[in-house]
């Protein structure tokens, strides 16, 4: 199988570099982010850089990064990954799952992906359609924190 190439959609939480923490086989070492400037672009360049330079079980990610307030337009138009990675904000996540999806990609949404009950009607139409759409955060769901 032909590894799939991510996309990381402005990481604006660092559950988006705990993605990247170890390479993994279905992965290609190439990661395109898109994002705005600032602190939390920052944190995560600098966090996947510290994975690639460990001397234990270093990863070798090779980010390609596009920095502006255009990013999710960027991000559409050039289609340079198989599915987008969501770890950011989330005053608009849904939306933007909702334009990524709309898009064809698929997506992995951190947490939390709804806070604005107006969003509501958003997340019925994303959890209805295709491609996929899924919470990256599956140690939520382990048993022991669901008994806890």
């Amino acid at each position: 199988m032909t590894p799939l190439k991510l996309i990381v959609a402005n990481p604006g939480h660092f559950h988006a570099a705990l993605a990247l923490r170890e390479t993994h086989p279905l992965l290609h070492d190439e990661v395109f982010v898109y994002a705005e400037n600032g602190p939390d672009l920052e944190r995560f360049l600098a966090l996947v850089k510290n994975f690639n330079a460990r001397t234990a079980n270093p990863t070798a990610w090779k980010l390609h990064v596009h920095r502006g307030a255009d990013y999710l337009e960027r991000l559409i138009i050039e289609r340079r990954g198989d599915m987008v990675l969501l770890a950011g904000r989330n005053d608009s996540k849904m939306r933007q799952i909702h334009q990524l999806q709309a898009a064809g990609f698929p997506v992995l949404g951190d947490k939390t992906w709804l806070i604005d009950e107006n969003d509501l009607p958003t997340l019925r139409a994303v959890v209805a359609s295709e491609p996929l759409c899924l919470d990256m955060m599956t140690e939520r769901w382990d048993i022991g924190n669901r008994l806890l």
